[in-house]
C-alpha cells in the first residue's frame, strides 16, 4: 500500500471532492492510499436537518464521495475513466449533534470494473456514526 504524496493528495482531492457537489459538501481529504482513504467533515449548520444533528442524507453523501474515492485510489487507474456508484447501503447507528464527521473508506475487493468499498462514520470522540457499503464501477476508456 503506497501512502500518496502531498502533492498527489492535493490534485486527488481536488478532482474527487472540488467539482460539483463535491464541493457543496466540503469534504477534506486527509490520507490517501491504495484502496484506502480517510475524509473529514467539518460541522456547518446548513448541514443540519434544521436542528443541532447532521443530517442523514449528508451522511449517505458523506459515505457515497468516501467510497468513491477509495475506488479511485489506485494510480493505475487512467484519467480518462469514467465512473459511477452503482449501489450503496447506508446503515446509521447514531446521531450526530453539532460535530466534524471522519468517514474511513477501505476497498474490500477489487475486480475488473466493480469495487466494493466499506466505510465507516464515526464522531470526534470515535464513535461510529454510520456504516456503509459502496459498490463502485470504473469503465476505462477503450482503444
Amino acid at each position: 500500500m503506497n501512502v500518496a504524496t502531498d502533492e498527489r493528495r492535493e490534485k486527488f482531492e481536488k478532482r474527487i471532492l472540488g467539482p460539483g457537489f463535491g464541493a457543496v459538501l466540503g469534504a477534506k481529504l486527509t490520507h490517501l492510499a491504495d484502496g484506502h482513504c480517510r475524509l473529514l467533515l467539518p460541522w456547518r449548520s446548513d448541514l443540519s436537518r434544521g436542528d443541532a444533528l447532521v443530517h442523514g442524507g449528508v451522511i449517505a453523501a458523506l459515505i457515497d464521495k468516501a467510497g468513491t474515492a477509495a475506488a479511485w485510489s489506485y494510480p493505475d487507474l487512467d484519467r480518462l475513466s469514467r465512473g459511477a456508484t452503482v449501489a450503496m447501503n447506508v446503515n446509521f447507528l447514531e446521531g450526530a449533534a453539532e460535530c466534524d464527521l471522519l468517514a474511513e473508506a477501505r476497498v474490500v475487493r477489487r475486480g475488473g470494473s466493480l469495487s466494493v468499498v466499506d466505510i465507516d462514520v464515526s464522531n470526534p470522540d470515535g464513535a461510529l456514526v454510520a456504516k456503509g457499503m459502496v459498490t463502485y464501477k470504473i469503465s476505462r476508456p477503450r482503444s
